[in-house]
């Protein structure tokens, strides 16, 4: 299971070069660390959490697993960033492009995250994931929820 979420990540990278990332490997540590044995990464990618091209030092790494939606960001001296948001915690999302990148805001029940510095070229690629991910998630939420 080690090194699952650096591979796709890496994947990504290659597929989008423009994508500003720094440290991935480090960053992907964050999610591989908290993943359960019993969750599938479905997709990955990583890119700047904030919107604002100008500022490209807060790389993150997202994760879309079949449980959860996980964002991990690496710092120095040890500490980290975490965030696991479940299904039921997901509004909608938003893709927005500027000048030289693509941005992400994916809007949950208690904030907003923005993910920036994306190459323009793998927006498709993540909305159509994200889409996916939102909606079968979703789905099974309700489902499990209507049959208690």
């Amino acid at each position: 299971m080690k090194g699952v979420v650096y591979n796709s990540v890496k994947d990504f990278l290659r597929k989008y070069p423009a994508t500003i990332a720094w440290r991935v490997k480090k960053h992907s540590s964050v999610v591989e660390e908290h993943l359960n044995d019993d969750e599938v990464v479905l997709y990955s990618f990583a890119g700047q959490k904030n919107s604002n091209f100008m500022q490209p030092f807060f790389t993150t790494v997202v994760v879309f697993t079949n449980k959860r939606m996980l964002l991990g960001r690496k710092r120095y001296l040890g500490r980290y960033y975490y965030t696991s948001i479940t299904p039921d915690m997901l509004n909608d999302f938003e893709i927005k492009t500027n000048i030289l990148y693509g941005v992400v805001e994916i809007d949950t029940v208690k904030e907003h995250f923005y993910i920036g510095c994306l190459d323009k070229k793998s927006l498709p690629s993540i909305e159509d994931a994200l889409s996916k991910y939102m909606v079968n998630e979703k789905l099974k939420y309700m489902k499990n929820n209507a049959s208690k």
